[in-house]
């Protein structure tokens, strides 16, 4: 506990980098990799209008890129993402690190 208020002091918290890389051939592991982190947009007609519906991603709960295909997240989000990779067997690696603010 006591590392824990250490860090609380110093004003460090937990996260992790998730880091991957889906071959060009990939398209629908790229398409679903992409809206699982951006989330996504539909326009549909309901009756006789159009109504656009927006699906939120991982990154609006938090977290942000790096890089290409390179992400700071909290824990909680990138075990998210990192369980999501394995699933579409998209080769990654992560390291957790302590991060200020």
């Amino acid at each position: 506990m006591e590392i824990k208020n250490t860090m609380e002091m110093l004003g460090l918290k937990e996260a992790t980098i998730v880091s991957f890389d889906i071959p060009n051939r990939d398209r629908c592991g790229r398409s679903n990799i992409q809206r699982f982190l951006h989330g996504r947009t539909d326009t549909k007609s309901v009756n006789g209008k159009m109504k656009t519906y927006r699906y939120p991603g991982l990154l609006d709960e938090g977290g942000f890129r790096l890089g290409q295909s390179v992400f700071l997240l909290p824990p909680d989000l990138a075990s998210r993402l990192i369980l999501k990779l394995r699933g579409l067997k998209i080769s990654h690696r992560y390291w957790d690190v302590l991060v200020h603010g």
